[in-house]
């Protein structure tokens, strides 16, 4: 992992100190933040439940240089963890990512992207697979895509990702992906257009089988009024594994419309049906939906967001490797300005997983719900303050992967409200 932080450190450095003789501009932001985190379930067990209070201090700075051709921003901010009841888990995280852009020609862009994170804590909005224990483990996803539009009416791009997640705990496999992509897109006339859009995925794993992943879709939309746009979409997947685990294939085609009511304010809904065609046990099939309502509703002092999706998932490189799954959730939050300095939120969500392809059909029900403050003292802009609260909970078919656990975050930054000039 160190030769990837390491990688990711020179890529930085690279874009950040090469500059055209003039023009461009640089800004630096330092931060440091001190938290106090309570939680009454460190380890995510079903039970033996261990509470603790963790104290860190960190540090940071964001770094941008940028001017008329190119662009490159800069991240980094460690972190020391002093856990009060078990010092055994004091640690440093580590948190960098870095992204940048290139106008190679007039109608050819190229960015680059990277994201390190090393950390011990068993909970990830990203993973919604079930880890255990305080064991650092250390995640890196690194990007690259080029963009050449051969005219007004047609637009390719090459692109190209790499992760992989590295555990310190031996009982939590190891993963790597690989996936180049290519996508294209044909404006037939200023109404109709057609995009296409083919991936390829290499997944390596340390005990389980690797495989080769296919995936392409066409979509062919078109614009029948100012605010009324329709599509139907195909996608295709074909799943490759390198051993004894059972291949299958992917059908699902959909239909589905954005309406837009005003400037601000659409509405997108995509409905399809998917069938999973398995190499020799029984086919799943399903509804899929997907809508969201682009528009937050405000109010005079707060809003409120609200979205809701279902359809099937490939989950394969998390804590743990469950392969294709069905899903449905939704997820709401609100927030409302009680002063000028003061704001309050409020926010709920519920996922819904089912592994069919688990010997033991696994189905976990993920429930969340928090509440918080925040204090931006418009005299001292410098400051801010936050408490937030979370319950996080986990319904499982199979007991030893449930548990309940509530969290209460205080955390103090100091950083200047407005990047500092350098040039």
């Amino acid at each position: 992992m160190k030769h990837k932080f390491t990688s990711l450190m020179a890529m930085s450095i690279f874009f950040l100190t090469v500059s055209h003789a003039v023009g461009f501009q640089a800004t630096f932001t330092p931060s440091i933040s001190i938290s106090e985190e309570y939680t009454d379930n460190m380890d995510l067990t079903d039970n033996n439940e261990e509470y603790e209070y963790i104290t860190s201090v960190s540090p940071g700075f964001s770094f941008q240089v940028f001017e008329k051709t190119y662009g490159a921003s800069l991240f980094y901010s460690p972190s020391y963890m002093h856990y009060d009841r078990f010092p055994k888990n004091n640690t440093w995280r580590q948190n960098a990512s870095f992204s940048g852009w290139s106008d190679l020609s007039k109608h050819t862009k190229l960015t680059i992207s990277d994201i390190f994170v090393r950390t011990e804590d068993p909970a990830s909005e990203e993973d919604r697979t079930i880890r255990r224990n305080r064991e650092p483990y250390y995640t890196n996803s690194s990007s690259l895509n080029l963009n050449h539009k051969f005219s007004e009416r047609d637009n390719i791009g090459l692109g190209y990702l790499h992760s992989f997640l590295e555990n310190t705990d031996s009982d939590i496999e190891d993963n790597e992906r690989h996936k180049p992509s290519i996508i294209y897109s044909h404006k037939f006339n200023p109404h109709l257009s057609l995009d296409t859009n083919i991936s390829y995925t290499r997944g390596n794993f340390e005990v389980s089988d690797n495989f080769d992943n296919w995936n392409g879709s066409l979509t062919l939309a078109n614009k029948f009024t100012k605010y009324f746009e329709g599509s139907i979409r195909y996608s295709h997947t074909i799943m490759d594994y390198k051993g004894d685990t059972e291949d299958y294939k992917i059908y699902d085609p959909s239909i589905g419309i954005n309406y837009t009511f005003t400037e601000d304010t659409f509405l997108s809904l995509n409905v399809g049906y998917f069938i999973q065609d398995r190499e020799n046990s029984d086919d799943e099939s399903g509804l899929t939906l997907n809508g969201s309502l682009g528009k937050t509703w405000e109010f005079k002092r707060g809003s409120i967001t609200a979205t809701g999706s279902s359809g099937y998932e490939e989950s394969y490189f998390g804590a743990e490797n469950l392969g294709f799954n069905r899903y449905y959730g939704a997820q709401a939050s609100a927030n409302y300005r009680l002063t000028k300095s003061l704001t309050g939120n409020i926010s709920g969500s519920f996922r819904r997983n089912k592994y069919v392809n688990q010997d033991d059909n696994r189905t976990d029900k993920l429930k969340n719900a928090g509440a918080g403050l925040t204090f931006n003292p418009i005299t001292i802009r410098w400051l801010h303050l936050s408490l937030n609260y979370s319950y996080n909970t986990v319904d499982s078919t199979e007991e030893e992967n449930e548990y309940d656990e509530n969290r209460v975050l205080l955390s103090i930054t100091l950083s200047p409200p407005n990047p500092i000039p350098l040039k």
